[in-house]
């Protein structure tokens, strides 16, 4: 199976040399799980839709309800579609201790935070930790909010983009969940598909700055 794989990519990468000589070509891939699921690979080759070096975006966070939670969390992606995304931002109003975060596949939020269907996970994987080489591509792990509520974020994520394609996040709903997220170890079929994280407490849409 994968002989067929690389002679497809390589006849691709053939076309599309003929009609952009010295254009790179990109592959990216996702190991598999045995007797389950079968390698995943992505395939770029310039130039892009954005053909730019840094795409940014922005998430503005509101309460649920009567939560008072709010916040901004910038997304930035260098060297798009292949570059890591940095999350970075600050939330105020949240109850101490760990909360879930998450991206959700629809951006609708005409009924508030509670019918944006289930996390992104265009690969159709299981629940896990930002950390974990299979999980959904929404799977952003806990963030933590001190004593006066407040958390600031940080980090960077090599599955997320900003651009077209499989995993593009941008028009997706960003989510805080009312508990802590169990990252799929909970040893219950919840755990696996939500990590038993509770009810949203404050969303926003993801959209280009």
């Amino acid at each position: 199976m994968w002989k067929l794989l690389i002679v497809v990519i390589l006849h691709v990468h053939w076309a599309l040399s003929d009609l952009y000589p010295g254009r790179p070509l990109y592959i990216k891939s996702y190991p598999g799980i045995p007797n389950i699921q079968s390698d995943l690979y992505e395939v770029y080759q310039e130039p892009y839709v954005y053909n730019v070096n840094i795409i940014g975006a922005v998430a503005v966070l509101q309460g649920e309800g009567e939560s008072s939670v709010k916040g901004e969390i910038t997304f930035t992606q260098r060297q798009p579609p292949v570059g890591p995304v940095l999350v970075r931002g600050n939330i105020t109003g949240l109850k101490p201790g760990k909360h879930g975060f998450h991206i959700y596949q629809s951006g609708d939020l005409r009924h508030g935070c509670e019918k944006l269907g289930n996390h992104f996970n265009p690969f159709l994987l299981q629940h896990g930790d930002r950390r974990d080489p299979l999980r959904h591509v929404g799977d952003l792990g806990n963030i933590e909010a001190k004593d006066d509520g407040s958390v600031e974020v940080e980090f960077v994520d090599s599955l997320l983009s900003l651009v077209g394609g499989g995993r593009s996040v941008v028009g997706r709903a960003l989510v805080i969940a009312e508990n802590e997220d169990d990252l799929g170890r909970g040893g219950t079929a919840e755990s696996v598909s939500t990590g038993n994280s509770g009810k949203p407490i404050a969303c926003a849409v993801i959209a280009y700055t």
